[in-house]
């Protein structure tokens, strides 16, 4: 049972505050939302006399010490993230409004224009359409990863994180401070974190990434919002960018939950299946599984999850011994 550290309801007056703030003091809140699925940020959806179709509210986690040093940054580069989609024909939310300052309310929010829609894996999106919607959202990622960057890692407009001149680079400062985080919490012994990082210390595969990509890095089916449009079902927006990354676009899919003929189809290409991609691609699930070993402890005391991660992960960590 997941009993989160860092999820925080606002009040009806904060969310007050903030919609005045933003559309002046005769803006009123009609009715707000609590939107469940996600367990990182606290969504609502706002009716207010400003819009009338609605705003959605976001508030940056609590408790920043038990986030990594990414995430506490995520939020204030989702702006950024969101014009480079729009640019590059990607649909993707209307950003209305980011506020970092805490000064109207003591969390970090963002505001985004309603987008009447429904996630992907919702059970009212019929079966049959699946196959279309698939099509057209490995096209959409094809967009997404010709994104490109001359650096790699988490870009921040602001400068909150370094970006570095390698993915291996990138990686290497990526593992140490999940190993770090991790023996802090005790979750893996010295010599299991040990062997972790020497997975990352194999820069001849990791090099062969000498264009930053921008890779998604949460691709699953509630990220996706579709509707139906005149008879036909589409791709409204991808959602929940603020995660991505420059690098490898493998790393979309060390999970590949999405990867299936119709979206291969939509991207234009097979996967690359050469040894050196399937070390790259186990590494990047082991990355995976390490990190939501410290997540699911330090962020949602759900310690039945983070120890099947980390069985996950240590099953997996024994078979590099063998790669």
């Amino acid at each position: 049972m997941s009993a989160s550290r860092i999820h925080q309801d606002l009040s009806f007056d904060e969310i007050a505050r903030v919609i005045t703030h933003i559309y002046g003091i005769n803006a009123k809140v009609y009715a707000t939302k609590l939107l469940k699925g996600g367990l990182f940020n606290t969504t609502y959806l706002v009716k207010t006399n400003a819009d009338e179709a609605g705003i959605i509210l976001r508030a940056a986690p609590t408790n920043q010490a038990v986030l990594l040093d990414f995430e506490k940054s995520m939020m204030s580069a989702e702006p950024w993230f969101y014009k480079r989609l729009h640019e590059a024909d990607v649909p993707a939310p209307v950003v209305l409004h980011h506020d970092n300052s805490r000064k109207i309310i003591p969390r970090e929010y963002i505001l985004f224009r309603y987008l009447p829609s429904v996630s992907m894996n919702h059970p009212t999106v019929p079966n049959q359409v699946k196959g279309g919607l698939y099509r057209q959202l490995g096209a959409i990622i094809a967009r997404l990863h010709s994104i490109q960057h001359d650096e790699f890692g988490w870009m921040r407009p602001t400068g909150e994180m370094d970006m570095y001149p390698t993915w291996s680079s990138f990686l290497q400062r990526f593992a140490n401070e999940i190993s770090e985080k991790a023996a802090r919490e005790r979750l893996f012994y010295p010599e299991e974190l040990a062997r972790f990082q020497r997975v990352f210390a194999a820069p001849k595969v990791f090099e062969q990434i000498n264009i930053g990509r921008m890779v998604h890095a949460d691709l699953w089916e509630g990220n996706v919002l579709v509707r139906e449009k005149r008879g036909r079902w589409e791709i409204a927006a991808l959602i929940d960018v603020d995660k991505a990354v420059f690098g490898d676009p493998m790393f979309e899919f060390a999970f590949p939950t999405v990867v299936n003929s119709d979206f291969l189809v939509g991207y234009g290409a097979q996967l690359e299946s050469s040894s050196d991609t399937r070390y790259r691609r186990k590494a990047y699930q082991l990355l995976y599984h390490f990190m939501y070993t410290y997540i699911w402890h330090a962020q949602f005391a759900d310690d039945a999850r983070s120890l099947a991660e980390n069985r996950s992960g240590l099953e997996l960590l024994a078979s590099f011994e063998t790669f």
